[in-house]
């Protein structure tokens, strides 16, 4: 079996930060063991497919008892200036007047790093900052003012209490002295806005956070020049609330981002959900013509698997409403009620995809996974046209229960929109329409067909390939 999503064999990936070198992709990441005292390390996997993980030593360990990064190691960057790299990361300590500092450690060949003895490097600065928050430092270099500019998760002093996340500022001229400076952003629109990270891509800034307030999601916002204004887009996400501190990373053609999928407690649907998981599939970002990013499987994970054609009339059985099949072609109808056909031959861990389309007047269709015989339980992928949606749900569910994972998705009748899915294990992902993702966990998947269905209208899955993990 092929899995497509990483994780350490002991422990479980949290928040990455990815950073390419020399054909490769280096990707360190904070490791949790989840045992009593677990202070987060970075970790470092290496690939240049993005599909298979060399593990490399641990990068950078918590320090003694009166460190600032006594506590664990948190989310930071890497940037390389005349051959050394610089690392910087967040230092926990939560003895100290500023729990969160920044802290910085080089190295010669992102192996072996060595810990910059003035740590930390930059605290909050309380003209302008609340001292709890000063976290997840992104360092690049700004051309137009000849300096380092250093993004940080912070609090603003004033405003609204729940709604004073900001990114914060810091300079430098050689990424060793720092000088605090007014907030970045600072918007007042939710709480902490994590783990931020900015690339240029077509002429126009990105800006990308995650925040855990309000929606729970990687968001960006997008400007024509780095003082602003930054716009939000329509959407302004990438995927749904199961993938999480998303960060990137590019070649010079291609930025790719890198988020990480949750656990449930006891391995269970009815668990809380956990810090950290999987490495989700990595997600290529393209620029629209309006300025939107788009989200893309990677050609090369793709590429990894040997898709072949369904055949709908063999391997596809109508179980409710009126089906047509031909060759890899399903079309599925009932106007007044659901219709829904099983795929037996796909069980457990697979790849699939197609193209799918609608008619006018449909209220839902998709695709069915880990779903039960007797249709008394399992999960489905749905696409709302009204809602203008792509939903993750397990059925049956409360009325009132949300989503286990959403992102808005605009959908329109008899235009085709394109379907990859990978259901790995305990993990369901999806790339649709060639604009989003949606990522989540779910437990019940084994020994469970897949299947289509569609609700209250008809809708055509056309080009159905398949391949084995």
């Amino acid at each position: 079996m092929k899995h497509v999503h990483y994780k350490p064999a002991d422990g479980f990936f949290g928040d990455a930060i990815p950073f390419y070198w020399k054909d490769s992709y280096h990707v360190f990441y904070l490791k949790t063991t989840r045992k009593t005292g677990d202070r987060l390390v970075w970790s470092h996997i290496v690939s240049k497919d993005l599909l298979h993980w060399i593990e490399m030593p641990d990068a950078i360990l918590p320090g003694e008892k009166d460190a600032p990064d006594s506590g664990g190691c948190w989310t930071g960057s890497v940037v390389e200036r005349n051959g050394v790299f610089h690392a910087f990361y967040t230092g926990w300590n939560p003895s100290n007047r500023f729990p969160q500092t920044i802290c910085h450690a080089v190295s010669n060949d992102l192996v072996k790093w060595v810990k910059d003895e003035h740590n930390p490097v930059s605290v909050p600065d309380e003209r302008w900052y609340g001292e709890a928050d000063w976290r997840d430092p992104f360092v690049f270099w700004n051309p137009e003012e000849e300096l380092y500019f250093m993004l940080v998760c912070a609090t603003t002093r004033e405003g609204p209490a729940a709604k004073r996340g900001c990114i914060g500022l810091a300079k430098s001229r050689d990424l060793e002295e720092w000088e605090c400076q007014p907030p970045f952003y600072a918007p007042n629109i939710c709480g902490p806005m994590e783990c931020p990270d900015l690339f240029k891509m077509d002429g126009h800034w990105y800006l990308v956070f995650s925040e855990f307030t309000e929606k729970l999601q990687t968001h960006y916002r997008v400007a024509d020049d780095l003082k602003g204004p930054w716009r939000v887009t329509v959407p302004d996400v990438f995927n749904g609330q199961r993938f999480y501190a998303a960060k990137t990373a590019g070649n010079g053609g291609r930025r790719i981002l890198f988020g990480w999928i949750p656990t449930r407690e006891n391995e269970s649907d009815e668990g809380k959900w956990q810090w950290g998981g999987h490495l989700a599939v990595p997600h290529e970002l393209r620029a629209e013509a309006d300025g939107s990013l788009s989200a893309h499987c990677p050609e090369e994970v793709v590429s990894a698997f040997q898709f072949k054609d369904l055949d709908a009339r063999g391997n596809v059985l109508g179980r409710l409403g009126g089906w047509r099949f031909h060759g890899n072609n399903a079309y599925g109808e009932r106007l007044d009620g659901f219709a829904y056909a099983t795929i037996p031959c796909l069980k457990n861990s697979f790849a699939l995809e197609g193209v799918f389309s609608f008619k006018p007047g449909t209220r839902s269709f998709g695709l069915l996974v880990g779903t039960s015989l007797d249709f008394s339980s399992g999960y489905m992928l749905e696409l709302e046209p009204a809602g203008n949606r792509v939903v993750f749900n397990r059925f049956p569910r409360a009325g009132d229960a949300p989503p286990l994972a959403e992102c808005p998705l605009f959908l329109t009748p008899g235009k085709p929109v394109s379907l990859l899915i990978f259901v790995d294990d305990s993990i369901v992902e999806a790339f649709i329409g060639g604009r989003v993702a949606l990522s989540c966990r779910a437990y019940g998947l084994h020994d469970k067909p897949a299947g289509l269905f569609v609700t209250e209208g008809a809708a055509s899955y056309e080009k159905i390939r398949f391949a084995e993990l």
